[in-house]
């Protein structure tokens, strides 16, 4: 099973920060720079206190010009000319995650969730939230299971809502998954034809 600190760390989330957003390029002759946001409202990155370059990385000042088709073009403090500009592609944007704590502690971000240990209802490991995915109609916790599942292989994705993950822990590091229930849905879903390659 692959390893929940290694998750978090591609998913952008490791040592207390979070990657908030990354720099795609240069934009004009300026030094403008053109910016991605990774957060679920893509304004919202401007809204943060600090943005680090990289984790535990110095602060950034952006200035936001106006909105492009893939995100932002922004200006930052120090950076005069397209070639400096350029050198920040595919820099990350950290936000420390002390400035991301929610008022109630029974609230938490999806980011908190890549990681956790996933149980089955009836208590035994299931396997890890490998991510948080959304392709368009809700929030999916993708799990890597510990054993593959017949026709599914080792891949699942569970909706996030109450029937199907009935308790997150963030303190105790796991959640809760009515496993059993998603199966029958899933399996009733699928064409009876299926063979077992996806399971391969």
């Amino acid at each position: 099973m692959a390893d929940a600190s290694e998750e978090r760390r591609q998913r952008g989330v490791e040592d207390g920060w979070i990657c908030v957003g990354a720099f795609a390029g240069a934009h004009g002759v300026r030094g403008d720079v053109r910016l991605k946001s990774f957060t679920d409202v893509p304004n919202a990155l401007f809204s943060y206190p600090s943005l680090h370059k990289g984790v535990g990385g110095p602060v950034l000042k952006i200035k936001l010009l106006r909105d492009a088709p893939d995100g932002f073009i922004v200006r930052i403090d120090g950076i005069m000319n397209r070639e400096d500009a350029q050198a920040l592609k595919g820099t990350k944007i950290y936000v420390s995650r002390e400035a991301l704590e929610a008022e109630d502690e029974d609230e938490f971000y999806l980011a908190d969730l890549i990681g956790l240990e996933a149980r089955d209802m009836s208590g035994p490991a299931l396997g890890i939230v490998r991510a948080v995915e959304n392709f368009g109609a809700e929030d999916l916790l993708e799990l890597v299971l510990t054993k593959p599942l017949k026709g599914l292989g080792r891949h699942a994705f569970i909706p996030f809502r109450k029937a199907y993950v009935p308790v997150v822990d963030i303190r105790r590091g796991f959640v809760e998954i009515a496993f059993d229930d998603w199966v029958g849905t899933h399996i009733s879903e699928r064409d009876p034809d299926d063979t077992e390659e996806d399971a391969k």
